[in-house]
């Protein structure tokens, strides 16, 4: 939300020369042939590319999307409409989506959770067993009764209401005809059972986990990684427990002025 946007130092985008980004690309491909469970923690920097908007980019962040969406509404402005934005309907997967659909397609890659709801993933081709949408899917409703999934070419939600939502639209089974609800979790409202402790089971069993686009500070999902770093203190040094942290702003998982 607005109240979370970052100010001053917090908004400091850090960038690596090509040499360290080759070196650290070398470093994290030899980490990805050693583990024996890779997963990958992605939030919504991965989709800006894509053109969607992230979250909380600063005023004078140098992605063509433009300032996030939570750092517009504490400044009170409005997006310029000289950035290069588009709608999560007509978006496309980002190498970054496909990149780990083909390490999941080699079984390289164990598990994708995701903080994002543009479906991007899901549109990619990943399939559902092997991703962990933890706020859901814009493009996802699924029957309140029987549970069954209708992915759509559309945004499902319509509710004006935070807490209701219900989307209008039945269940296709004649023996059901329950009522569909969107798959959209807001502030304040608790992520699905399933899919979170299916994600912390993945985190506890990594040795690798790669987060990307993510700010690491919206909870419980962002515990996910941070249990799994805190293995290693566990384990001592002799375990192969590593994460891989790829974002502009600094992160909590970061000592950002070591590291800048």
């Amino acid at each position: 939300m607005a109240h979370t946007a970052r100010e001053g130092d917090d908004t400091v985008e850090f960038f690596d020369s090509p040499e360290v980004v080759d070196e650290k690309v070398t470093k994290l491909a030899e980490w990805i042939r050693q583990a024996s469970h890779f997963i990958s923690f992605t939030g919504a920097g991965i989709s800006t590319a894509a053109g969607i908007p992230d979250f909380r980019s600063g005023m004078h962040t140098v992605l063509e999307t433009g300032p996030g969406a939570w750092e517009l509404r504490a400044k009170g402005k409005k997006r310029s409409s000289k950035r290069k934005v588009v709608s999560t309907v007509q978006a496309l997967p980002t190498p970054t989506h496909m990149m780990m659909l083909q390490l999941c397609q080699n079984g390289i890659l164990k598990g994708v959770i995701s903080q994002n709801t543009d479906g991007l993933h899901r549109r990619s081709g990943l399939h559902k067993q092997e991703l962990f949408e933890l706020h859901g899917n814009s493009n996802l409703e699924v029957c309140r009764s029987c549970h069954r999934e209708y992915l759509r070419d559309f945004r499902t939600r319509s509710a004006a209401k935070v807490h209701d939502h219900l989307t209008g639209r039945n269940c296709d089974d004649p023996h059901c005809r329950g009522k569909l609800k969107d798959t959209i979790i807001n502030f304040g409202e608790d992520l699905p059972e399933d899919v979170l402790e299916k994600s912390f089971e993945h985190g506890e069993k990594a040795d690798l986990c790669l987060a990307m686009g993510s700010s690491l500070t919206v909870t419980p999902a962002a515990d996910i990684p941070k249990v799994h770093t805190s293995l290693q203190d566990d384990f001592g040094k002799e375990a192969f427990l590593s994460c891989c942290c790829v974002y502009l702003l600094c992160s909590p998982l970061l000592d950002c002025r070591k590291e800048g």
